[in-house]
């Protein structure tokens, strides 16, 4: 539904070149997401998502993603920009600006750290400032800051937990290792100062067994105390977020992927409940499912995870409702009053009023082609065709039926500079009108056509 609704803005976009939408109150939607490259559940050529966001103000925010590419938006998520491209083998798990947002710090599964000084224009490769020994070293799957402090953690399959830390805005660091009766890998982090911030994960012990932990720290990092466990649920605290100093909530990534929980304090950390949410049929090419928790103030909040639909608690996780949206949630990000979440895309919680997102589309340097759609109107067989330019890319070509929302897909795979063409059979289609979708790692184009049999 997610893809669908994005084609039938494509579509608008191609008969008033903006795009305009009924005023509403707040809820979830799916933005324009323009230049994001649309890739599958457990897709084969990046099986991956987008893993972090970070909003360096109220339209401008950097997104990372599992196959070695950084993004940024400048009015929302409407458009992103592609201002990082590495090799598809590096997995960016996390990402934090200072408090001005003038520092960006990257952080990989992979083994390398990227810094960027100017608001996440351009991003260089820190690694080599960063001592670290052993097995999984400088993989950093969390990061936080306080002011210009940045902290970082690692990660969440290793065997040796790590704590990262700059005190001058990520030029250079210290790394601790913690104690292996205390903690196993690390997950995510937060500081609610200089001195005082919270870490979660794990801890491993007996025969593949997982206690989850959240740890607390009260200098800075140079030691820390347990403040929660668990073994009956275990798996590992994923998330963590403070709404004030006072109230937090935690994920769990359960050992059973089945069950869906989160932890939450009152307290500022001092002490965690488990609170149940219920039960899902995850997917089955994970181990795990609840990943994302994200609070938009004490009373509301959402979890999600590797499943279909979305949790939400209008009561301070007493009661919850399903919703039919986002799925491979794994990071909440609250700004203001909106809410986004990195997944197989990026979702927002807000207003969608008409203003929010208007005016052309940025032409890229490069384009590839989407030749019109022949013959229009169609009584059954129409005939596809496009040129590949510059280079070698992913190609997911599809025929939609933009009145009852249904999808014919045509091919999906890598394809080499050059013209192609395919047919597509609609004989069987119902009549109405239809657009031809051509996604590519560049940009998505999209052709219409109407079939009238």
């Amino acid at each position: 539904m997610r893809k669908l609704a994005l084609f039938y803005l494509l579509f608008l976009l191609l008969n008033t070149m903006s795009v305009r939408v009924a005023a509403q109150g707040a809820g979830w939607f799916t933005p324009l997401n323009w230049g994001l490259m649309p890739f599958t559940t457990n897709s084969s050529t990046y099986g991956g998502r987008y893993d972090d966001i970070f909003f360096i103000s109220h339209d401008t925010g950097v997104l990372v993603s599992s196959y070695g590419m950084i993004f940024k938006t400048y009015d929302g998520a409407a458009h992103w920009y592609l201002k990082k491209a590495i090799s598809a083998g590096t997995y960016f798990r996390s990402v934090e600006f200072s408090a001005n947002g003038q520092v960006g710090i990257a952080g990989t599964v992979t083994g390398s750290v990227y810094r960027s000084s100017d608001r996440g224009e351009t991003w260089n490769d820190i690694s080599a400032s960063i001592s670290d020994t052993g097995a999984s070293a400088k993989n950093i799957c969390g990061l936080g800051h306080y002011g210009n402090i940045f902290y970082g953690v690692g990660w969440w399959g290793g065997t040796t937990a790590r704590f990262y830390k700059s005190i001058d805005a990520g030029v250079t660091w210290t790394t601790s290792y913690l104690d292996t009766g205390l903690a196993s890998g690390l997950v995510d982090i937060s500081f609610l100062s200089a001195d005082k911030g919270f870490i979660t994960g794990y801890h491993a012990y007996g025969a593949g067994m997982r206690e989850s932990i959240v740890l607390r720290t009260i200098d800075g990092g140079n030691t820390w105390t347990k403040v929660f466990s668990d073994t009956i649920i275990g798996g590992r605290i994923w998330k963590i977020q403070f709404i004030d100093s006072l109230y937090g909530v935690g994920s769990i990534e359960p050992m059973y992927k089945d069950t869906v929980a989160i932890i939450k304090t009152t307290d500022g950390g001092n002490t965690w409940n488990i609170i149940p949410i219920g039960h899902v049929n995850a997917w089955s090419w994970i181990s795990a499912g609840t990943q994302g928790v994200g609070f938009l103030n004490r009373q509301k909040g959402w979890v999600g995870g590797y499943y279909n639909g979305m949790f939400e608690t209008n009561d301070g996780g007493l009661t919850w409702d399903t919703l039919g949206i986002s799925e491979e949630c794994d990071r909440f990000f609250l700004i203001d009053s909106t809410m986004y979440v990195s997944a197989n895309t990026v979702y927002k919680y807000g207003i969608n009023d008409t203003a929010m997102v208007t005016g052309t589309v940025p032409k890229p340097s490069y384009l590839h082609k989407l030749y019109p759609i022949v013959p229009n109107p169609s009584n059954g067989i129409v005939q596809i065709e496009f040129d590949i330019n510059v280079h070698q890319t992913n190609v997911l070509l599809d025929v939609v039926n933009i009145d009852g929302r249904k999808t014919y897909p045509v091919m999906n795979g890598y394809l080499k500079p050059g013209h192609y063409s395919y047919k597509w059979d609609g004989t069987n289609a119902a009549n109405g009108n239809y657009i031809v979708w051509l996604g590519t790692d560049e940009i998505p184009m999209v052709q219409k056509f109407v079939l009238n049999k």
